[in-house]
């Protein structure tokens, strides 16, 4: 049986180690709050160990990306020879470069699950939490195929339904479209006075653009700046179309407002499409 150390026992940590329960793999939990691996031990979500990275096939990062990096930093000698490093860190340039400039017997192979809550903790963990989600996977070089399958393996366990395997730069770049403008751009919306007004003026459309404002601003924050070429790359080409729709707007150019909302239309209804 794969022994597999989840570090880090939070909301995606805690789903994590919930869903990998009982599917073939041996589950040990590392979190700086004693009481969370009680209660995991005590439920048998994990196993009680008193060394678990000194005796993991697996190690998952489950922490911010600088605890990530320092964790593996600090405890570079106890992993086991040949021990694969995973993690769910939303950025994965850093990771990357710490172990392609270095030699140190461990593979590390970046894995981003999809999915998430605007909550945090171990309370708020759930085996379901990554049913039907993307899961992206990041080899560094070298690592072979067999432990790109274990790590297949561990996304499949864990109900992942897509899984894409790519590079971590360009999964960093394509995050910082998908995933991180979102959240700033709910963040923006969501920083001005108005905000306080709008009860009972509001339908889907601003929950759906809003809803992620309900924030983890220590762990976006981390993610912004880690990210920070890519993100601001992404910012300017939305200021851009912004300034284009705000353009068309006060000079009442109905067609070019017609054209740039129709040509957004046609190519989102396609990708669509393509994807159902």
């Amino acid at each position: 049986m794969m022994k597999v150390t989840v570090v880090g026992m939070g909301l995606i940590g805690g789903s994590v180690a919930r869903a990998l329960n009982n599917k073939s793999f041996c589950v040990y939990g590392i979190d700086r709050d004693k009481n969370v691996i009680d209660f995991a031990v005590a439920h048998n979500i994990i196993k009680q160990c008193d060394n678990p990275i000194e005796q993991s096939d697996v190690v998952i990062l489950c922490l911010y990306p600088e605890a990530s990096l320092d964790f593996v930093k600090q405890n570079i000698s106890k992993f086991k020879k040949d021990c694969i490093i995973t993690d769910v860190v939303g950025i994965k340039t850093p990771l990357t470069d710490f172990f392609e400039n270095g030699d140190y017997n461990l593979t590390y192979i970046g894995g981003h699950p999809m999915a998430g809550k605007e909550v945090s903790g171990f309370i708020n963990s759930a085996e379901t939490m990554f049913a039907g989600a993307n899961f992206i996977i990041t080899p560094t070089k070298g690592a072979t195929e067999a432990q790109i399958g274990v790590v297949r393996s561990i996304a499949e366990a864990i109900g992942c339904a897509t899984i894409t395997i790519t590079t971590a730069q360009n999964h960093d770049k394509i995050i910082a479209y998908t995933s991180q403008l979102p959240h700033v751009i709910a963040t923006a919306m969501c920083d001005t006075p108005q905000l306080v007004k709008h009860k009972n003026f509001t339908g889907g459309s601003f929950e759906d653009v809003t809803r992620v404002a309900k924030i983890n601003e220590n762990l976006w924050c981390e993610l912004f700046l880690g990210n920070k070429d890519n993100i601001i790359e992404e910012i300017n080409r939305f200021s851009e179309s912004l300034d284009k729709i705000k353009s068309a707007i006060i000079s009442n150019d109905k067609q070019s407002l017609t054209d740039i909302m129709r040509n957004v239309r046609l190519v989102k209804e396609k990708i669509d499409n393509e994807r159902y």
